[in-house]
């Protein structure tokens, strides 16, 4: 079988990590999670100029069909390149796109994605980088609505929900009773359980029930949240319903992040940074799947001006799960008479939280260590530009969950009986600290709306954070 790595770039690379990291994370990342196929060879060297300019850090295989054009040998190639451990794209231009159908006779982890150029030889670098992120987006993008939403981009029957397959857009199920009350408050009807948000760009969201898009949720980083009703068309759909529904495509996501953490399986101590959100909780789950409980550190840092819910959350998971956990502290509630407020021009809190992370990291790592992340190509564009296993700092580290959608997130730790942290049910979508700058209009009114989740005795913090939040700057 011929194929081109596409490695990275040692000129890149050696400026960065000292030679022997550099040569450990080439082994460890020779076997992608993506593998590239494109019809001809002038097809692979134009994919190959982009992959150096664009994808310098990573480990992409590209393959060819050697030029072949009728569905029945395209076929018979592509059965030489699959593998059941990798997600495999294949690029076809605007002449090739006949060969879009045979994607239906393909196992469920190819993607056979359209360039809009007649080949992708004609396509320019930038453009085809582009096309890679829009492809690698309809893993997580796409939507059927089977009696029950259902997370993948093939599924026999059913009604393809009306979602751009756009790289920056994730998906999150509204679960809860509270978080149907406070999307009320806002859109002025009840939606009944369990409706789809979509987050698209600049605060703006859609909300579906079943196959209808029935609303529109603007939500600023700062002012009030607002939205309107386009429809009282209605669906109501059950968990059990979902897990149902979604189990073979959650079960491909969960064996291609299990082969991706096996393939790293030489490394002393494995380090899991669990801020209690969905995404680092799942990493850990399955990072505990891939090399056994007894191999696992869990790390939770205590800023000092957190929700209690999150602590409580991993003790009472961590206990569950048998995981030793790490509780260190950052100490950013102490620093605030000297620093102020964190804002977003100046989020010192961040480093303040990194740097005691890495210092306990530092503390209990007794030869290799390997950090598991639960890092999203759809949480920002400078995640999605992180290749799979990357050194940071002076460690491996790695993100199987890089290409799940939060729908995905959610589905996988609810399938695995492991319940999300309380502040998901109320609303939020990503967590943080209290007087996080990061907190938009959503999350403050969640809060408002139940001071509760605040601790009591920080509440005068609280309600100071408010102010300056609203100060004009």
């Amino acid at each position: 079988m011929s194929s081109s790595i596409i490695g990275p770039s040692g000129h890149h690379l050696s400026s960065l990590f000292p030679a022997r990291k550099y040569i450990l994370l080439f082994e460890y990342t020779l076997r992608e999670v993506i593998k590239l196929v494109v019809r001809a060879k002038k097809d692979a060297d134009a994919l190959k100029a982009c992959l150096s300019r664009f994808y310098g850090d990573w480990s992409i295989p590209v393959y060819t069909l050697k030029g072949v054009r009728s569905a029945d040998k395209v076929l018979d190639r592509l059965s030489e390149i699959l593998d059941e451990e990798s997600f495999i794209i294949v690029l076809l231009g605007r002449e090739e796109e006949y060969l879009k159908s045979i994607e239906e006779n393909l196992p469920l982890n190819v993607v056979v994605h359209v360039l809009p150029k007649a080949r992708v030889r004609n396509t320019r670098i930038i453009q085809i980088a582009r096309e890679i992120e829009r492809a690698k987006s309809v893993l997580r993008t796409s939507v059927f609505w089977v009696n029950a939403y259902v997370f993948y981009h093939r599924v026999r029957g059913g009604v393809k929900l009306s979602i751009e397959n756009e790289p920056a857009y994730d998906l999150f199920l509204g679960l809860g009773e509270r978080f149907l009350d406070n999307l009320e408050k806002v859109l002025g009807e009840k939606i009944p359980p369990i409706p789809l948000l979509v987050r698209k760009f600049g605060g703006e969201h859609y909300v579906f029930s079943g196959p209808r898009l029935v609303g529109y949720l603007k939500i600023p980083d700062l002012g009030v949240p607002s939205g309107e009703i386009l429809s009282t068309d209605f669906y109501e759909v059950g968990v059990d319903d979902l897990l149902k529904s979604n189990d073979m495509y959650l079960k491909l996501f969960e064996k291609i992040a299990l082969a991706l953490l096996k393939r790293l399986s030489g490394f002393d101590d494995i380090i899991v940074p669990w801020s209690a959100g969905k995404d680092s909780t799942a990493a850990l789950f399955l990072a505990v799947k891939a090399y056994g409980v007894k191999r696992i550190t869990a790390v939770y840092v205590d800023t000092g001006v957190d929700f209690p819910c999150n602590l409580e959350y991993v003790e009472k998971m961590s206990k569950r799960l048998g995981v030793r956990l790490e509780v260190t502290e950052a100490n950013i509630d102490k620093a605030l008479e000297e620093k102020g407020l964190p804002t977003n021009e100046n989020r010192w809190c961040t480093k303040m939280k990194i740097k005691a992370l890495y210092k306990k990291i530092r503390e209990i790592s007794r030869g290799k260590t390997l950090i598991v992340v639960g890092d999203r190509d759809a949480e920002s564009e400078l995640r999605s530009k992180r290749p799979f296993v990357r050194i940071h700092k002076e460690f491996t580290q790695v993100a199987p969950l890089k290409l799940w959608s939060g729908s995905h997130v959610q589905l996988y730790l609810l399938k695995n009986n492991i319940p999300l942290n309380p502040l998901y049910l109320e609303g939020f979508y990503r967590l943080g600290c209290f007087i996080c700058p990061a907190l938009r209009s959503w999350e403050i009114m969640v809060l408002k709306n139940n001071l509760k989740l605040i601790p009591q005795s920080q509440l005068d913090l609280f309600n100071s954070f408010l102010k300056h939040r609203e100060e004009p700057t």
